[in-house]
């Protein structure tokens, strides 16, 4: 039973927040169902994750050092950041009535600033500190993920700022307007990058082509950020008749401060259009790279489609609300209809695949360690096949009917595919 469960841990049990966080943000569009519903689910799932998680670590340290030297799957961490941030945020849904709920809130609030700064900043560190040169047809929409978290922090800062005191409502507020500067910022500078190498490559393999849905996340997020902590930023100024001049400040008039938060609030709009139009950009190429190359078989990456869809319409959601727009409603409930749909599909599909035939899951960094095990083993095995070779790298060349070796060579997305190779 023990090595079950180390086996378990091992190969089933990687990186799974990949699936709380957009799990999570589904939540907020049926927020509006005349039935309430508390994020207790999401909190077991990430507790369960999390432990197993720190399992893995423990019992293969190995592992845990393969992820960090393979920037693709160091992205990942950005996922339980996010899983992190969306159960914040149903404490600040559900739980802003009360003291104790607030405070909670708070304290948590701070703990996602810390990950989500360890993940933006430790990220590209471990890219140019300790790991290998990348090369372009490496990029792939999951390194977006690294800054995913920032923006979804400042997402959580717009939500709680109403319920803090004067104090620590501006510095949540402020701190939550350098995380989303930082995290849309950088993953601007990552589009040209993402669409050069779209441009220059091939489409990403059918197990990962899922992947060019992950770009809409940021764009999504920062839209709905924006638009949130515009308004909160307004309601701050009309609250304190807060003006840009120098001490002592001028008596304002209620017309000139409502004037203020109104231009506030349109600049706000405009900015969430301009991201929204970005997102929408990659939603139709995501659409198109479908078309070109049907996905494989349902896998882990299908959850893909469900984050960045989520953002994607409650950013439409508040933007329909906010300029009481009928047409806007119409696409906004047709999004989030979509995005229900998508996680029924992929929570259904998962349960099947991953908990009843157990044929889901490949963990990050498990190739590397795999591949030790397989050296290990032929080097205590003097009775090794004839018909194996081992490369320097610990790969086996098999040999078919006709002499010649063939090498399972591994993809990004953990799958083999086999290449002929001279005898």
């Amino acid at each position: 039973m023990e090595r079950g469960l180390k086996n378990g841990i091992l190969f089933r049990f990687g990186d799974l927040n990949v699936l709380t966080s957009p799990s999570a943000s589904s939540r907020p569009t049926l927020l509006g169902l005349p039935y309430r519903w508390e994020p207790i689910a999401d909190i077991c799932l990430f507790v369960f994750f999390m432990t197993l998680g720190i399992l893995r670590v423990f019992m293969f340290p190995v592992i845990a050092k393969n992820v960090v030297d393979d920037f693709s799957q160091t992205s990942y961490l950005g996922a339980i950041v996010v899983a992190w941030e969306t159960i914040v945020l149903g404490v600040v849904q559900f739980y802003s009535s009360r003291s104790s709920g607030v405070y909670a809130a708070e304290a948590m609030f701070w703990i996602a600033v810390v990950g989500s700064a360890f993940v933006a900043f430790g990220g590209i560190y471990f890219m140019y500190g300790r790991q290998k040169a990348h090369s372009l047809d490496q990029v792939n929409g999951s390194w977006f993920l690294t800054f995913i978290p920032l923006i979804v922090c400042s997402t959580l800062g717009g939500a709680e700022a109403p319920h803090l005191s004067y104090k620590n409502g501006v510095l949540v507020l402020f701190v939550s307007f350098l995380m989303w500067s930082l995290g849309v910022g950088m993953s601007f500078t990552l589009v040209p990058i993402y669409i050069w190498r779209l441009m220059s490559t091939p489409l990403p393999q059918q197990g990962v082509i899922i992947s060019t849905f992950v770009p809409i996340g940021p764009f999504g997020m920062g839209a709905y950020s924006t638009q949130q902590l515009a308004s909160e930023l307004a309601r701050r100024i009309a609250q304190h008749n807060y003006i840009l001049t120098n001490q002592p400040q001028p008596p304002a008039d209620s017309a000139y401060i409502a004037t203020i938060g109104e231009a506030i609030q349109w600049a706000g709009i405009i900015l969430a259009l301009f991201q929204l139009a970005v997102a929408s950009f990659f939603l139709i190429e995501g659409v198109l790279a479908l078309c070109t190359k049907a996905p494989g078989p349902f896998n882990v990456a299908f959850w893909s489609f469900v984050f960045p869809c989520g953002v994607y319409a409650n950013a439409w959601n508040l933007m329909s609300t906010n300029l009481r727009n009928e047409g806007l409603k119409g696409w906004a409930a047709t999004c989030t209809v979509a995005v229900v749909l998508l996680w029924l599909f992929c929570a259904l599909m998962s349960f099947w695949k991953g908990v009843w035939q157990g044929k889901l899951f490949f963990a990050p960094g498990l190739q590397g360690y795999l591949e030790k095990q397989e050296i290990q083993k032929r080097d205590v095995d003097p009775e090794q096949p004839s018909d194996q070779k081992r490369n320097p790298y610990g790969l086996a060349f098999h040999t078919t009917h006709t002499g010649e070796y063939l090498n399972r060579k591994a993809r990004s997305d953990g799958s083999y595919k086999k290449v002929k190779v001279d005898n």
